[in-house]
């Protein structure tokens, strides 16, 4: 249900199965183990549609990736406590509830360009925090790309779609390092959540109602918030 809501808008849904993860309380290793997983499969697919419409920017992507892609697998490889990891992801998932109440900026008429220094510290940063807590960083890289104007609605989807498959794949590859197993289970829940995209990705394209779907996300994500913060 998760990744056909968030395909259906275009998005991987990794805070979204970190919500419902934590809602039935896996522990936090589990959850940015799954999480990372599940984000690479449906961000793929979202950036393989997204490609079709538009050329990636190279000037965005190369200082982007560069930062993002070290710093997200040493995030990945970090242990943290369940307390401190708690808290990150309560603040973290505040980014996607505002936007998904706000709603999305207008289409960038104007395009500023950003320094490379600039870009490669936003995706150090952006990446870091991504492999912490088990997120691709795209439900924070899309409105930080769109608030300072460095890309338009549909170049900022198909650059955050793919980095958030690159920035899952360097995380769950520092996890690994860590010896971080994945379950048998993970294949049924693997083919489910795709499928969800898969139909998301065509529903969200031809028949959805994109606010409604916005505002019962960020109802999910609410929720999570509320129980991390009195857990």
């Amino acid at each position: 249900m998760v990744s056909f809501l968030y395909a259906g808008i275009g998005h991987g849904g990794a805070s979204g199965y970190i919500a419902v993860m934590t809602l039935i309380g896996l522990t936090p290793l589990d959850i940015r183990t799954n999480a990372l997983m599940l984000n690479i499969v449906v961000a793929s697919v979202a950036f393989l549609n997204f490609n079709r419409k538009i050329k990636l920017n190279l000037d965005l992507l190369i200082p982007l990736f560069l930062g993002s892609i070290p710093l997200a697998f040493i995030g990945g490889s970090i242990q943290i406590s369940s307390t401190v990891f708690k808290w990150v992801l309560a603040i973290i998932l505040l980014v996607p509830i505002v936007r998904f109440l706000k709603g999305e900026k207008k289409q960038v008429n104007q395009i500023k360009p950003a320094s490379f220094w600039t870009l490669l510290l936003t995706g150090a940063a952006i990446g870091f925090i991504s492999g912490l807590i088990g997120i691709g960083g795209g439900i924070i890289l899309t409105p930080v790309l769109l608030w300072f104007s460095w890309a338009t609605i549909t170049q900022a989807a198909t650059l955050s779609a793919l980095f958030i498959v690159a920035n899952s794949i360097s995380g769950l590859s520092g996890l690994w390092s860590v010896e971080v197993y994945i379950a048998e289970s993970f294949l049924s829940i693997l083919g489910v959540t795709l499928m969800g995209g898969f139909l998301g990705s065509y529903f969200g394209a031809n028949r959805f109602n994109e606010p409604l779907l916005k505002r019962i996300l960020a109802t999910v994500l609410i929720i999570a918030v509320i129980k991390l913060i009195w857990t």
